[in-house]
């Protein structure tokens, strides 16, 4: 048993390590860091971290315990998988997972240790969450710091989530046509499945008490509790308008009875069960597995598609080839425009999406081509170049790369061009369309591709991983799509012609910074690494 224990803390220990020493760490945390300010406004503003029926919640340790805990679970959510999913494929990647199936060690302590670093790596993401959302009650609270009460807030939502999340991780990369960019955009929707799905559920049915088993996300219980002990369902958390008129009220903050910890420790407990699923389709690192897995994609639905797909890919490509040949080998243009036949040759389907968005353009009116046809297209879009930036890092061919002339400095604007190039195929048409509708779009429009093309670069370039962008555009775009343009600032591509000329601008000096930022990130790797 002590044995088995010492292969598990190592695993545990090693796998957290890792993950501690990545740029990519350091970057989520700096984010997370920056959220409890962005998300606790001065109440000068009009604006309040909890607002329960119109009345603002007193900035205590209990109101900013709950508040920040809410969203750290929606956080740990949507950004936790993606930091974390890679935690085989890395194993696979350095050949070190090769060693370890040759040891002693069995399959499902492999699996539990993967399982415990990710818990232990989101845990620990936690706690400097908290410590710098308690760092506010000093800033901006209205009363004295309580240590204990504001962890209790944290004890009560934030655990489900964490075994959720890890264990859901684990099961899609043991699931092989879960572990890939599919797996990528589908976790997304099943996250806000888990979210939505309770809520509604206790909505409809408050006496469904079944259903807080399930509450993953926490905000089952808020809102149970809300009904409970406010005879209310209007609840806003994160920076949200408040009626000064109707004064501020004391939070206490969440209860903590037997009724509400018995279904938190059960939340807590059932997504254990999901490892027991990843076992069964865990490769063990078996060598002859793995190639198959490499090899036999051909014999996959996805992989009887693509090849369907490839006559209508050269045909498609054709002109893009002839333009490719005239240019000059070595000039930007034509290696960007090389890149990006590389795309579609790897997945010959996304011309199947490119004809898919061209008809719905053609076939939306002019309502729905901004607010429908555009946005889905360019949702479309980030999931097609979220890996051109991370191609090379992640197959290991980079140092190939870098033999060719000139790409080695120029490497985040030839990554840039392909993705803009990539994204201009996709979007052609609903562009050329939206433009000719309404042609003052035009500047907000472009200047959105180009932000999205940017985003992309600069985040596949520091992580070195796709799932970087995905979840940071597809939250975004989320965020965009459920606002409908009643902020402008969010409207980055002008869908609901919310956006002004300085918005648009803010854009377009945002995409120059990123595309600025990512170049110096390259640059110092060049120094330190090549």
């Amino acid at each position: 048993m002590n044995e088995r224990l010492a292969r598990l803390v190592a695993v545990v220990r090693a796998d957290f390590l890792i993950r501690l020493r990545r740029p990519s760490t350091a970057i989520v945390f700096l984010l997370l860091s920056a959220v409890p300010y962005l998300w606790i406004p001065d109440p000068a503003s009009g604006r309040a971290l909890i607002v329960i029926n119109g009345k603002r919640a007193i900035y205590n340790s209990a109101a900013i315990g709950m508040g920040t805990a809410s969203i750290g679970t929606l956080l740990i959510g949507l950004f936790g998988f993606y930091v974390i999913s890679n935690a085989i494929r890395r194993d696979v990647l350095t050949r070190c997972g090769f060693v370890i199936a040759s040891t002693t060690m069995r399959g499902s302590e492999y699996i539990i240790g993967k399982f415990a670093g990710n818990v232990v790596f989101l845990t620990v993401f936690t706690l400097g969450f908290m410590t710098t959302s308690m760092a506010m009650v000093l800033v901006r609270g209205e009363s004295a710091l309580e240590p204990l009460v504001f962890a209790r807030q944290y004890l009560l939502l934030l655990p489900p989530a964490i075994m959720f999340v890890s264990a859901l991780a684990i099961l899609f990369e043991s699931v092989k046509w879960l572990s890939g960019k599919f797996g990528d955009v589908l976790y997304f929707f099943v996250w806000l499945a888990a979210i939505g799905g309770v809520v509604a559920t206790l909505e409809q049915n408050p006496s469904a008490q079944w259903a807080t088993w399930f509450d993953v996300s926490g905000m089952g219980v808020v809102m149970h509790q809300m009904r409970a002990y406010y005879a209310t369902n209007s609840l806003s958390i994160g920076a949200s308008n408040f009626d000064a008129a109707k004064g501020t009220m004391i939070f206490p903050g969440l209860r903590l009875g037997v009724e509400w910890i018995l279904p938190r420790l059960g939340a807590s407990l059932w997504p254990v069960a999901l490892l027991g699923v990843a076992r069964l389709f865990f490769h063990r690192f078996d060598p002859a597995r793995v190639r198959a897995a490499a090899t036999t994609a051909k014999g996959t639905w996805l992989g009887r598609f693509n090849a369907m797909a490839k006559p209508f890919a050269r045909l498609f490509l054709a002109p893009v080839r002839v333009v490719v040949n005239i240019l000059p080998r070595t000039s930007l243009a034509a290696t960007a425009a090389a890149d990006a036949l590389t795309s579609f040759a790897a997945f010959p389907l996304a011309v199947v999406g490119v004809i898919v968005f061209a008809i719905m353009a053609l076939s939306s009116s002019s309502t729905e081509l901004f607010t429908g046809a555009l946005p889905i297209a360019f949702a479309g879009v980030a999931v097609t170049i979220a890996d051109v930036a991370s191609r090379e890092k992640r197959a290991g061919t980079t140092a190939l790369v870098f033999a060719t002339p000139h790409l080695r400095t120029r490497f985040v604007f030839w990554k840039f061009a392909s993705a803009l190039l990539l994204a201009t195929l996709f979007l052609a048409i609903p562009l050329a369309r939206a433009i000719a509708i309404r042609p003052t779009a035009s500047p907000a429009l472009l200047v959105g591709l180009l932000f999205t093309c940017a985003a992309a670069t600069a985040l596949g370039v520091v992580s070195g991983n796709p799932k970087t962008f995905i979840v940071g555009f597809l939250s975004f775009w989320y965020l965009v799509t459920n606002d409908r343009g009643h902020t402008p600032t969010f409207d980055f591509a002008g869908f609901y012609g919310a956006a002004t000329p300085a918005i648009t601008a803010a854009y377009a000096a945002a995409a120059l910074a990123l595309l600025a930022a990512a170049h110096l990130y390259h640059a110092r790797e060049l120094r330190t690494r090549w």
